[in-house]
């Protein structure tokens, strides 16, 4: 998926695993809370755009519900408005700033792997504590290539 649009859907899934602790900052609350305005006046029309949206807050750290929202935001061309862009980026600032641990995490994480051949590029974690690539155990019978496999936070 486009960096864009995992930008979008993170923002969306961390600001609302923030927003549901006692202790999120208000940063966060004001920043995720002026995101989903700006989801719901461009893309309340959308259906695919919304329910995958509500289907990812309830449930923000799963992984298949994240994919569904980036899939409804390429279809919708959410990578084109720039304002969300850049009010999911101060979402994912304001978390990262006052829950850097939320912000951590690991690109790829394989348990066993099995190929003739792995291609693996443009995978990001985040900044403070992140891992690009996990692998437990691999059997690779031919080449193994990694690209652009960096520590940068999903704002990058």
């Amino acid at each position: 998926m486009e960096p864009i649009i995992t930008t979008i859907a993170a923002a969306v899934a961390l600001g609302a695993a923030e927003s549901l602790k006692d202790v999120a900052a208000a940063a966060v609350k004001d920043s995720y809370s002026t995101l989903k305005n700006l989801f719901h006046n461009r893309y309340g029309n959308n259906e695919d755009v919304t329910d995958a949206m509500d289907y990812l807050v309830k449930k923000p750290e799963a992984a298949p519900r994240r994919q569904m929202l980036e899939q409804a935001l390429k279809d919708a061309g959410a990578d084109k408005d720039q304002e969300l862009v850049q009010e999911a980026e101060q979402v994912l600032a304001a978390v990262e700033k006052h829950s850097p641990e939320s912000v951590a995490g690991i690109g790829m994480d394989i348990g066993t792997l099995k190929a003739a051949r792995l291609d693996v590029s443009n995978v990001l974690a985040a900044a403070n504590g992140g891992t690009g690539v996990k692998i437990e155990r691999a059997e690779i019978d031919g080449t193994a290539s990694f690209n652009n496999i960096g520590g940068a936070s999903p704002k990058q």
